[in-house]
């Protein structure tokens, strides 16, 4: 696959994205049309997509296309963050463009525009709890009757992201997660897990669930364990020896309520 892309990039670098003393040009393309040879330019926050999609296999150019238009767009300044790109049909503003510059800040590890964009994200786009079902969400100020899907997808891309986090996903994958006791049958939405983590050289599985569904608090709830010996292992919740659990089909059930605890599952 990198054999392809590389064999892909020599092209695209040097005829969409051409750069020149380690600086991308101030236009760059943003699809060419074959049949009338058009290339349709854009500025350099147009970039910012295609830096995002970099970051896995090229993320030295990718962090040079996102440098070149926090400079452009005054990110890197002392100048107010404002919104760049614009729906194509209302050409009212939209986040989408900010938000890809916060993903990318936080991926290289800019703190200055990270903190710039999130101070104005935190300003303009909404951030809301709903106690009613317990879900927080960001509202963009488009007056929509549900969260939309794909803004706040990426909202919470940032917020879960570390510094290169996503080159390491590809790059540096965890596959040991795979052979590793996991979770599921979770009674999701009524309860969401705020944490389930494998610590190999404890051998434990720490698994901590939320407060759950408003109204919900002390309902009977349960989830599973797989890929773990249930003869040979301990649970504790909340700090204290539990047997409220039992085998099924081989696996681990463990049953709770809904509410905040933590669990921890230790292979003897």
């Amino acid at each position: 696959m990198h054999s392809v892309f590389r064999t892909w990039w020599t092209t695209a670098g040097a005829e969409y994205v051409p750069f020149h003393d380690g600086r991308p040009n101030d236009t760059l393309t943003l699809y060419y049309d074959p049949q009338i040879n058009v290339h349709h330019r854009v500025g350099l926050g147009g970039g910012l997509n295609l830096a995002y999609q970099l970051v896995p296999q090229a993320s030295h150019e990718g962090r040079l296309l996102f440098e070149a238009a926090a400079e452009k767009l005054g990110w890197a300044g002392s100048s107010p963050a404002r919104e760049f790109t614009r729906d194509f049909t209302s050409q009212a503003p939209t986040p989408l463009g900010t938000l890809i510059g916060l993903a990318l800040a936080r991926e290289f590890g800019n703190d200055a525009v990270y903190k710039k964009l999130q101070d104005f994200a935190d300003a303009h786009y909404e951030p809301t709890w709903n106690h009613e079902t317990g879900e927080f969400t960001w509202g963009f100020g488009l007056n929509e009757p549900h969260p939309r899907g794909q803004l706040n997808a990426m909202m919470m891309t940032v917020e879960a992201e570390s510094e290169r986090a996503w080159w390491r996903i590809f790059n540096e994958p965890n596959l040991h997660k795979f052979a590793e006791p996991t979770v599921h049958g979770v009674d999701f939405p009524n309860v969401c897990l705020s944490q389930a983590w494998y610590d190999r050289d404890r051998r434990c599985l720490i698994v901590a669930t939320d407060a759950g569904v408003v109204n919900a608090k002390d309902q009977p709830t349960s989830f599973r364990v797989s890929q773990i010996d249930p003869n040979h292992c301990t649970v504790t919740v909340d700090g204290q020896p539990s047997d409220n659990w039992r085998v099924v089909d081989g696996e681990l059930e463990i049953m709770t309520t809904l509410g905040e605890h933590t669990f921890l599952i230790t292979q003897d």
